[in-house]
């Protein structure tokens, strides 16, 4: 019979494996990639593509997910200390799922809204310092005791949404951090490697 070659795709696979593999012991992952890579060139052997066998595979991050999430089941080592461990980040992780995540993305979705409101507020105070609209009249663009109109009023809405948004965009940003560093925490602490 004719040597299979793993594809490209299927190589790409393997390789997104790897990285999502990090926190298992090496052996056990070269274990787990060479079994998968086994895996793939009998059924290019029995005649189904590439693209059929990714088809059939669930993403290299759910699959890593579970060997990682079975490596965890079978380790047995509760300690005192790897128990402290738990209860600590638990305890801190809650508190900031509580509060810091919610308070950080309304502060987001806030100062994003304050951006596009500052702007909209700059384009009326331009309007109402060079046309004469009767609902315009009531609207008053107020800056420290001034009223802004013209051009002043818009340059301190593109001010404003300028800054509204930057701090819109550093919330979200601050929001994604911080679940990104509390889930490699968890998998560090899964793996006694703090």
């Amino acid at each position: 019979m004719q040597d299979v070659k793993i594809s490209n795709d299927l190589e790409k696979y393997l390789t997104h494996l790897d990285r999502y593999l990090k926190y298992l012991p090496i052996s056990e992952k070269t274990d787990i990639l060479s079994e998968l890579k086994s895996s793939f060139y009998e059924r290019l052997k029995s005649g189904q593509s590439s693209e059929e066998i990714i088809a059939k595979m669930p993403s290299a991050k759910d699959l890593a997910g579970n060997y990682i999430d079975d490596a965890f089941v079978k380790t047995n080592k509760l300690s005192f200390r790897t128990l402290c461990k738990y209860i600590l980040f638990f305890s801190y992780s809650s508190l900031i799922w509580l509060a810091v995540i919610p308070t950080l993305f309304t502060l987001a979705i806030g100062f994003l809204l304050s951006g596009v409101i500052s702007f909209a507020a700059g384009i009326m105070g331009l309007l109402k310092g060079f046309i004469n609209i009767s609902f315009l009249d009531k609207i008053k663009f107020i800056f420290v005791y001034y009223e802004l109109k013209g051009i002043s009023a818009l340059i301190a809405g593109i001010l404003f949404a300028i800054i509204f948004t930057i701090l819109g965009i550093l919330s979200w940003k601050g929001t994604v951090t911080i679940i990104k560093y509390l889930q490699n925490k968890k998998k560090n602490i899964y793996y006694n490697k703090i």
